[in-house]
């Protein structure tokens, strides 16, 4: 099977960068505040320009485990996701905030290195009715819809997260999960047009640039079917959020053909980006951060919203079936879904914020920030974005066949 969705995100071309900022002198937060001042974010396109279960328990618990009665929570997230307290101005992190608030000891780990990595890892235990230790993991769309439909995640309560309510509402009823009875999102992300300009001569912003003959062989795709599939089938004119299998898999032929008359030089997992950074590729189906994070040091890098739309994913906070400390995992959702948590969230990751009332908050924190359309695109540029609508076993299983028939991935 293919792995149908990001890998790690991100590079360590961030890290980098930051260090190299650190031996001169220079926080990590003025240094992304001096990045933001700049604008050295190259974005095209019209649309941007325009606008752009049952009650917890706490428990000692560590993973695998249970115990007597505590005040615990174990966290397993993205590498890289969060702020951390040597980041932080006044030494003190969001997770810190939240420890000295509540008297929670979150163990935090970054164990998700793929969605199919983590559900390949714990499914036996999840299977069987165990528990993974983890009281919440951060997962994709599509993995999270897949652990609702097995029965592997706990009901939120709602009456314990009153700041759901401060939830954007272009995220509030996803296909998978109407009603967010079992996620809520972390951030939210962009799959769209990355490009090297010494080969394209500007900003390219039509999907039509994966069939021109010009580009032939320098053109990168990244596997599955969440972010290339999603795109040709917008640039075919169809919507992943309700299109029929069927059209996916007339749109998955669309994609073998590009495969086999060479136009697609290869499809990439997280190397897509060195192969555009060397000259490799002249174009690529990116991820927004990923671009951004590389472009000090390859200016040449830009990265666009196609003009038929954008595929926008999000990650998912979840509580796995079973997690020991639920009650203090719904303390944890509603903490970060308080405007000004989230904001100090969002100037650290730099992806989208999925919390109303974010952007005012971010104001008090640096006010260069405000504008920036990774963090707050406007409803706009949302109305342009476009989710992979959730596929039942039999559709996913049929589809990740012929995607991997398709491109040999």
């Amino acid at each position: 099977m293919t792995n149908i969705q990001r890998g790690v995100r991100r590079t360590g071309s961030m890290d980098a960068l930051m260090a190299r900022a650190a031996r001169d002198g220079v926080s990590r937060r003025e240094f992304l505040r001096r990045v933001a001042g700049t604008g050295a974010f190259v974005i095209a396109g019209p649309s941007i320009l325009a606008a752009c279960g049952t009650e917890g328990t706490a428990t000692t618990a560590g993973p695998g485990t249970t115990g007597a009665p505590s005040t615990v929570l174990f966290v397993d997230n993205w590498i890289e996701y969060i702020d951390t307290t040597e980041d932080s101005p006044d030494g003190t992190s969001t997770k810190d905030a939240f420890e000295a608030e509540t008297g929670i000891a979150v163990t935090y780990t970054e164990g998700v290195n793929s969605n199919e990595e983590w559900f390949g890892k714990y499914q036996a235990q999840l299977a069987a009715g165990e528990p993974t230790g983890f009281d919440i993991v951060v997962l994709t769309d599509y993995m999270a819809a897949r652990m609702i439909r097995l029965g592997y995640a706990e009901k939120i309560d709602h009456g314990n997260v009153p700041n759901m309510a401060n939830l954007a509402s272009a995220l509030a009823s996803p296909g998978f999960d109407p009603t967010r009875d079992y996620t809520l999102p972390w951030q939210s992300g962009f799959t769209g047009i990355g490009y090297d300009t010494n080969q394209t001569g500007g900003p390219v912003s039509d999907l039509g640039v994966l069939f021109d003959p010009k580009y032939k062989g320098k053109i990168g795709v990244l596997e599955g079917y969440i972010d290339t599939l999603g795109l040709i089938m917008l640039y075919e004119g169809k919507d992943p959020a309700t299109a029929t299998l069927d059209e996916m898999l007339a749109s998955t032929d669309t994609l073998g053909k590009l495969v086999t008359d060479g136009q697609i030089r290869q499809v990439y997992g997280n190397d897509y980006l060195d192969a555009l950074i060397n000259g490799d590729l002249a174009v690529a189906l990116a991820w927004s951060g990923d671009i951004f994070a590389n472009q000090e040091d390859s200016p040449q890098l830009g990265f666009s919203f196609p003009d038929q739309g954008v595929m926008i994913w999000t990650d998912n906070m979840l509580i796995p079936k079973g997690a020991a400390n639920k009650a203090n995992a719904e303390k944890w959702m509603d903490f970060y879904y308080r405007p000004e948590v989230a904001a100090e969230l969002a100037y650290w990751v730099w992806y989208v914020s999925p919390v109303d009332g974010a952007k005012e908050a971010m104001a008090d924190i640096d006010e260069t920030f405000v504008d920036q359309p990774l963090i707050f695109p406007d409803e706009a540029t949302l109305a342009k974005s476009h989710i992979f609508r959730a596929l039942d076993e039999a559709e996913e299983t049929e589809l990740n066949n012929a995607v991997a028939a398709a491109t040999g991935v």
